[in-house]
């Protein structure tokens, strides 16, 4: 009789150990790092419209629309973490189209080196991953950040949504989706990537993060801009 009850005792001490690390997993898995020694505080969406000059004998102007979207992504240090810890590397990579747009293709683009403009729609800045260092000083076109917190950027490019065609004297360029018909539906999209942060001491922690483009004042005043802090990221803990 003993021996049964002490058995019965161990099988439930079990169970109950087995549950406990069960939902440990199933807490970790939704929530990922609660205590993170960086954090995104925000992410900011630029979106303005682009016009590439069409060789056109017959018409004055022709342009093909392009529809950039700048994105930037704030990192800082988690007052919460009592531990000092130093940024060594920021990959983003692994990007994806969840939505794709009905009109033109999405490119992603690095900075660019151009000291006057931070992004230029060129062959040599397209790129499937961006490595930014860990530096004493943010420097975007440079790809490097702070190693105690600073700013990444990258563009989301739609491209060729369609040709403005016209013999007006002038042109406006915050205009060219109106004039061309393009609606927001359109070109509305929505994209994933990978932001995965690495330590001087090598701990890395990755999230994927999704955002949805264009903003919507670009298609009648040309540009928008919004800042999103409600992000609701889950960071988890990467094994090297």
């Amino acid at each position: 009789m003993k021996k049964a009850i002490h058995v019965s005792i161990i099988i439930v001490i079990i169970v109950a150990i087995m549950f406990t690390a069960l939902m440990l997993v199933l807490k970790y898995d939704e929530k990922g790092e609660t205590n993170m020694p960086f954090e995104i505080s925000k992410i900011s969406i630029i979106s303005s419209i682009d016009g590439k000059n069409i060789e056109d004998e017959k018409n004055l102007w022709n342009k093909e629309i392009n529809q950039n979207n700048d994105i930037y992504i704030y990192i800082e240090k988690n007052s919460n973490y009592k531990k000092t810890e130093t940024i060594k590397n920021i990959v983003i990579n692994n990007f994806k189209i969840i939505k794709e747009p009905k009109k033109g293709a999405i490119t992603i683009y690095k900075p660019s080196h151009n000291e006057k403009e931070m992004f230029e729609n060129k062959e040599e800045f397209k790129t499937e991953e961006i490595l930014y260092s860990g530096e004493l000083k943010t420097d975007m076109k440079s790809l490097k950040v702070s190693n105690q917190g600073g700013i990444l950027s990258f563009r989301s490019a739609t491209e060729n949504i369609g040709n403005y065609v016209s013999n007006e004297s002038e042109i406006n360029y915050d205009e060219l989706l109106k004039k061309a018909n393009i609606t927001l539906e359109d070109i509305n999209a929505k994209i994933a990537f990978d932001i995965c942060i690495i330590l001087e001491d090598e701990k890395q922690f990755k999230s994927t993060v999704e955002i949805e483009i264009p903003i919507a004042d670009v298609i009648e005043k040309g540009k928008g801009s919004i800042e999103k802090t409600d992000l609701d990221l889950v960071f988890k803990r990467i094994e090297n």
